[in-house]
């Protein structure tokens, strides 16, 4: 609806970075909630899992809002009852910090929690060592223990062959277009179980105090959950080829985020020849996932700026209110331009920069020039920002103007007269000193 240069900002390549992240965002985290909702419905309690979706969900949500100030600009600044952004924009800290702080969530409890709980052998081990019969704690420490032992060694061989065959060694579903990406999956899956043994075995209980490293390993396993959703969601839909940029740009961007994380744990792992060891199984080549490449960004900016199945999908069940309401009502605009651009591009190739100019020519009916008129309107009305005269913000400048005041601020003046009175001396009566009521 906003040009610039006579050309669609949402072509702009700057703007069209913020609306690709934007859209695989919702996407992403549309698909993550169906299948933690899923597991709900099931009866399942997954502690761990909510952990991660609300700290991965808001964090998303944090990256969702700050696009989206970007690309509305002044629009999204200026308050009043047309910026739909600001009060978006302000709740944002209630969800990462108020309900449950993200910091906390992402350094003690995702990977805390969820490494020994999705781990074989451990928790195992650390209930026989708390058995009260100490003989058959014991033995049930051993068995457990040396079952850990042969897990690990089969862990590494698994990781280091499918990490030096890219996930070619991965065993992976028929899934169309999709297959490669379960590939690198379990190329990424097998790393990270490789990898929490090993810290586990060289750091112990200290690792949970290790809160940077413990992050880093969660922000793993959250990358992980998030993208299984995702072609779970792909999946389900039944492979939507107009959905597959968005499935490859948060797969690839998933990629990028776990190698690079992957990195960062080696070289930070106390022991530097585990950390070598390690980087020489999983990453012998270093972090070799490249972000989406510019051509899809195009593609997935495309999807939501234009109408398409796709972006019926992704805001399938999101209210927007009637035209009276300022979402709905940049709805209908953005319904009205997609009718006229026809006209608008016929327009063009007869080299005629303003449909004015048509008119004036007769080169459009009357049904068209109404239709063009109609959505000029409504693109102003939906670019227009809140404008409030002086006197509607203060009554300063407005004397003979009686101002409406609200119970709570009419019941607070009453209590400020009666407490002058009360503090004024008395006739007839002799002040007393600290006798002044506060």
């Amino acid at each position: 609806m906003r040009q610039q240069f006579n050309t669609p900002i949402a072509k702009f390549e700057g703007i069209q970075e913020r609306l690709a992240r934007i859209a695989g965002n919702a996407y992403l985290l549309d698909a993550a909630r169906r299948l933690t909702c899923a597991a709900l419905d099931q009866g399942h309690h997954p502690s761990v899992i909510s952990a991660l979706m609300k700290q991965g969900a808001t964090e998303r949500m944090r990256v969702a809002v700050d696009d989206a100030m970007d690309v509305h600009a002044g629009k999204a600044v200026i308050d009043g009852p047309k910026n739909y952004m600001g009060s978006v924009y302000r709740s944002v800290p209630v969800g990462i910090t108020v309900e449950g702080a993200n910091i906390l969530t992402r350094s003690l409890m995702i990977f805390g929690q969820g490494a020994i709980r999705s781990h074989p052998y451990l928790l195992k081990e650390i209930l026989a060592l708390g058995d009260a019969n100490r003989e058959r704690g014991l033995d049930a420490f051993d068995k457990q223990f040396w079952s850990h032992v042969v897990h690990t060694l089969r862990t590494s061989i698994r990781a280091a062959g499918r990490s030096w065959s890219g996930g070619f060694l991965s065993p992976v579903p028929d899934a169309g277009r999709a297959t490669p990406f379960y590939a690198k999956m379990g190329q990424y899956s097998a790393a990270f179980a490789l990898t929490s043994d090993v810290a586990f075995l060289t750091i112990g209980g200290a690792l949970k105090r290790m809160e940077l490293l413990s992050g880093r390993l969660g922000d793993i396993l959250s990358e992980l959950y998030f993208l299984s959703a995702a072609l779970k969601r792909f999946e389900d839909e039944g492979r939507q080829d107009e959905d597959f940029p968005l499935l490859e740009y948060v797969m690839k961007t998933g990629f990028k985020t776990i190698e690079q994380t992957f990195d960062e744990v080696f070289a930070n792992l106390p022991s530097q020849v585990a950390g070598s060891l390690l980087k020489a199984a999983i990453l012998p080549l270093g972090p070799l996932a490249r972000a989406p490449s510019d051509k899809l960004i195009r593609q997935c900016a495309d999807l939501i700026t234009e109408p398409c199945a796709t972006r019926d999908r992704l805001v399938d069940g999101v209210y927007v209110g009637g035209k009276e309401q300022a979402v709905g009502a940049l709805i209908d605009a953005f319904d009205q331009v997609i009718a006229t651009q026809p006209i608008h591009d016929r327009l063009r190739k007869q080299h005629i920069r303003h449909w004015r100019d048509a008119q004036k020519r007769n080169l459009i009916d009357a049904r068209e020039v109404a239709a063009l008129e109609a959505a000029e309107k409504a693109i102003a009305e939906v670019i227009a920002v809140d404008d409030f005269a002086p006197e509607e913000l203060t009554h300063h400048d407005a004397p003979d103007r009686e101002v409406s005041k609200s119970p709570q601020t009419a019941k607070l003046e009453t209590k400020a007269e009666s407490l002058e009175r009360a503090s004024e001396p008395q006739p007839n009566i002799e002040p007393q000193p600290n006798a002044v009521l506060h």
